[in-house]
């Protein structure tokens, strides 16, 4: 069997039994209340039991799987790559509906805040303010180039989510909090109530600066993707990051692209010479991925100025520059 799509006139149909995930996950309810693009497929569209809704920030698994041959359907319909979330009372069995057994466990907590005023950190030196034409989207600039910025992720309602970013090299000088507050601040006068936070569990920083500005204990929640648990190097021990680049080097035979994350795991662990030979072996073998990639992922940052790198990113761009 195979997943059916269900209309969008018929979304209600899943209220139920995605109502608990729609309430940790924005991207859940935006997608069922009609404010976001997305997709959804039922097991039966009259009375489903079970869901894979697509939404603007990851693919989610709702209610409950009650047959192998549901199991096998929703697996087909799941693509490799897929960023997964899952409501962790399901956890048992769920490797039946994974497409690969590359797939790992990500933990991850979603914080609620409540937008308000809130004192305002000062701006250091150098830095300036921007705010977008939505009134709610905060950068900050150093000169010409954006260093960090505080963007809603999605707006549904009287609720939001919100995501932080900022550039490696000006952390630690409290621009990720100073972009916050103000999209807080910026939030409450458009009249939102609730916003979300979410990360990896592993994220101390991102966690830390959710406790700043104002969040609250967080929900538990649960993602499975065949892809780094973590967004910085210093979110995991270096045994961890071995563990995880020994496991993409191993799965790599039966899905290529997953040498991309043994690279960034060898070099999150330190081990550079097991990071540059999985790059050349990425290129070598006609990888699809972007050349931008290697240049300016996190995990590669200590080995993206290494001759080899350099040699591989320039192999890569050749490979992907137009005939003639």
């Amino acid at each position: 069997m195979s997943l059916v799509t269900l209309r969008r006139t018929a979304y209600d149909k899943v209220a139920a039994i995605a109502s608990a995930m729609a309430t940790v996950h924005g991207s859940v309810a935006v997608v069922l209340g009609g404010a976001a693009e997305g997709e959804v497929w039922v097991d039966d569209a009259d009375q489903p039991r079970v869901a894979v809704i697509e939404g603007p920030e990851g693919v989610y698994l709702v209610g409950r799987c009650p047959s192998a041959e549901v199991a096998s359907a929703i697996r087909d319909q799941l693509d490799d790559w897929v960023y997964l979330h899952v409501d962790p009372v399901q956890r048992a069995g769920i490797e039946q509906v994974l497409p690969n057994d590359a797939m790992l466990v990500h933990p991850r907590l979603t914080f609620a805040i409540v937008p308000g005023p809130g004192p305002m950190p000062a701006m250091p030196a150098g830095y300036r303010l921007i705010v977008d034409g939505d009134g709610l989207g905060q950068r900050i600039y150093a000169g010409d180039v954006e260093v960090s910025r505080c963007l809603p992720d999605l707006v549904i309602g009287q609720r939001a989510e919100m995501g932080v970013w900022t550039h490696p090299g000006h952390r630690r000088r409290g621009l990720a909090r100073l972009a916050a507050r103000a999209c807080l601040a910026a939030a409450h006068g458009q009249g939102i109530v609730a916003m979300g936070w979410h990360c990896h569990a592993s994220n101390r920083g991102s966690i830390g600066l959710a406790r700043q500005i104002g969040a609250g204990e967080p929900v538990e929640t649960l993602a499975y993707s065949a892809s780094l648990p973590a967004e910085n190097v210093d979110d995991l021990p270096a045994a961890e990051w071995q563990r995880l680049a020994e496991h993409f080097a191993k799965k790599r035979s039966t899905i290529a692209w997953l040498g991309f994350h043994a690279a960034c795991a060898w070099a999150a662990a330190g081990a550079d010479e097991a990071a540059l030979e999985a790059v050349e072996q990425l290129v070598a073998d006609g990888w699809s991925g972007s050349p931008q990639w290697l240049a300016g992922h996190w995990a590669l940052a200590g080995i993206a100025d290494h001759p080899r790198m350099l040699g591989a990113i320039e192999a890569l761009e050749k490979q992907k520059a137009p005939p003639g």
